[in-house]
C-alpha cells in the first residue's frame, strides 16, 4: 500500500560562468543531471490481499436453493512490494554559431527490481504460481537531438533536424535462482522480447541434401533445421535457440526544410534499426485448397528444384517453423511542397492568402522484410498507402 519513491535533479549553465560568459562561439551551454524512483501504478488493485472471484455459472445447493459460489482468486502474498524503477540520467544542452546550430544529449541507466511475477510453486498449495517480489531488468541508453541552420540568406534557408534513440535492455535476474524461464521467453541476459524456436536453415534442394542431414524422413522441397546442438538429430528441445530482438534498439528520423521566397518544401525520413520481426506470409502454404489466398513465391518443385520457398505440401514444414526476418527500414515518410502567393498579388486578389500545396507520404520504404509492412504488427492487414495530395489554402 506504501512506497517511497525519490528523486531530484540539478542543472548548471555553464555559459553563465565567467569563463564563458563572453565567448561569442559558444551561445549557451548547460549540464544536466537526475535521480529518481518511481513505483510501478500499471498493475491490478488489492494484489497484496486475499480475493474471490465467480466465473459464472458456479452454484451451491442450499435447502433447495442455487447460490452463488465464490472461490479464492489466488494464493496471497502479503509481503508484497510496489515494483521500482531507479532511474540515472545525465544530459547536455549545447548551443553555437549563434543558435545556428543545437544539440541536446541524454544518457540514461535505469534499473528495475521487484517485478511483479507469477512464480510456480507446488501444486499441494492448491495453486501452481503465486505473485511474487522477484527479477530484475537494466535498461540503458542515450538519446541525441540535433538542429542545424546550414543556409540563410536573404531568399533562401535550410534547416536540418536529426534525432536517434538507443536503447539495450536486458533481464539481470527473474526467480533469485540464475535460471531462465524458457516456458515464457525470458533469458538472463537477453532482451525481455525475443524470438526463440527452432531456426529454419533453408530448404532441401535435392536427395543428396538430405543424406547425411539430421532430418533424414525430409524429401526434397522440405524446410531445413538448424541443428543447434550438431548431435545429428532435430529436438524440439535443444535445438531451439534465440532468433532475433522483437524491439528495436534505435530509433531515428531526419526532417529537412528549405524555403525560397514563397517556396517551402519539406522532407521526413525515419526509420528503426536492429529489430526482427515475424513474417507470418513465409510461413504458410496453399496445399490444394485453391479458395486461399497467399503471396506469390517461388515454390520449390520437382521442376523448379532451385525455388527459394519450401514446396508447396502439407509435411514440407511439419514443425510448423516461424520464419524470423530482420524488419530494420529506412522510410521517406513524408515530402511536402508549398508556395505562397506573394502579397502584391494577394492586394490585388483581396484575399489574406493563398497557398498551394502537394504532399506525399509513404512514398519509398528501404527494407531487407519480405511482409507487407515492416510497421505493422499485423501482416495480414492493409500495409501503409502511398498518397499523394494536392490541396489549396485561400484566406479572406
Amino acid at each position: 500500500q506504501w512506497g517511497i519513491f525519490p528523486s531530484g535533479s540539478v542543472a548548471w549553465r555553464a555559459k553563465n560562468e565567467k569563463f564563458l560568459k563572453d565567448n561569442s562561439f559558444i551561445s549557451d551551454l548547460k549540464f544536466r543531471a537526475g535521480y529518481g524512483n518511481v513505483g510501478n501504478n500499471r498493475i491490478n488493485d488489492y494484489l497484496f490481499l486475499t480475493t474471490f472471484r465467480n466465473d459464472g455459472g458456479l452454484y451451491y445447493g442450499i435447502n433447495n436453493q442455487a447460490i452463488n459460489a465464490y472461490y479464492s482468486a489466488g494464493l496471497v502474498n502479503e509481503a508484497l512490494q510496489w515494483e521500482s524503477n531507479e532511474s540515472r540520467n545525465i544530459g547536455m544542452d549545447l548551443s553555437v554559431l549563434k543558435d545556428r546550430i543545437t544539440l541536446s544529449v541524454d544518457v540514461y541507466n535505469n534499473q528495475a527490481k521487484n517485478l511483479l511475477l507469477n512464480v510456480p510453486i507446488a501444486s499441494t498449495y492448491g495453486y501452481s504460481t503465486q505473485l511474487q517480489n522477484i527479477g530484475k531488468t537494466a535498461n540503458k541508453g542515450f538519446e541525441l537531438n540535433i538542429t542545424t541552420t546550414n543556409i540563410q540568406k536573404k531568399d533562401f534557408k535550410w534547416s536540418t533536424s536529426f534525432n536517434i534513440s538507443y536503447n539495450e535492455n536486458k533481464i539481470v535476474d527473474l526467480y533469485g535462482d540464475g535460471k531462465d524461464d524458457i516456458g515464457n521467453k525470458w533469458f538472463i541476459g537477453q532482451p525481455i522480447r525475443v524470438a526463440f524456436g527452432l531456426q529454419a536453415d533453408g530448404i532441401f534442394k535435392s536427395t543428396a541434401d538430405v543424406t547425411g542431414s539430421a532430418q533424414p524422413t525430409a524429401l526434397p522441397g522440405y524446410v531445413r533445421i538448424k541443428d543447434i546442438d550438431k548431435d545429428g538429430v532435430i529436438n524440439t528441445g535443444a535445438d531451439r535457440t534465440l532468433l532475433g530482438n522483437l524491439d528495436p534498439k534505435f530509433l531515428y528520423g531526419i526532417t529537412n526544410n528549405f524555403s525560397y521566397k514563397g517556396f517551402t518544401l519539406m522532407v521526413f525520413f525515419h526509420g528503426v534499426g536492429n529489430v526482427t520481426k515475424l513474417n507470418p506470409l513465409e510461413q504458410d502454404d496453399v496445399f490444394t485448397d485453391t479458395k486461399r489466398n497467399t503471396t506469390l513465391k517461388d515454390w520449390w518443385s520437382p521442376t523448379n528444384p532451385n525455388g527459394t520457398h519450401f514446396a508447396n505440401d502439407a509435411n514440407a514444414n511439419k514443425l510448423n517453423i516461424q520464419f524470423y526476418e530482420n524488419a530494420s527500414f529506412a522510410r521517406l515518410k513524408d515530402i511536402s511542397l508549398a508556395y505562397n502567393l506573394p502579397a502584391t498579388i494577394l492586394e490585388k486578389m483581396k484575399v489574406n492568402s493563398f497557398k498551394m500545396y502537394v504532399s506525399g507520404r509513404n512514398l519509398a520504404t528501404y527494407t531487407k522484410y519480405r511482409g507487407v509492412d515492416p510497421e505493422l504488427t499485423n501482416q495480414y492487414g492493409l500495409p501503409l498507402q502511398r498518397e499523394v495530395i494536392f490541396g489549396l489554402t485561400i484566406g479572406l
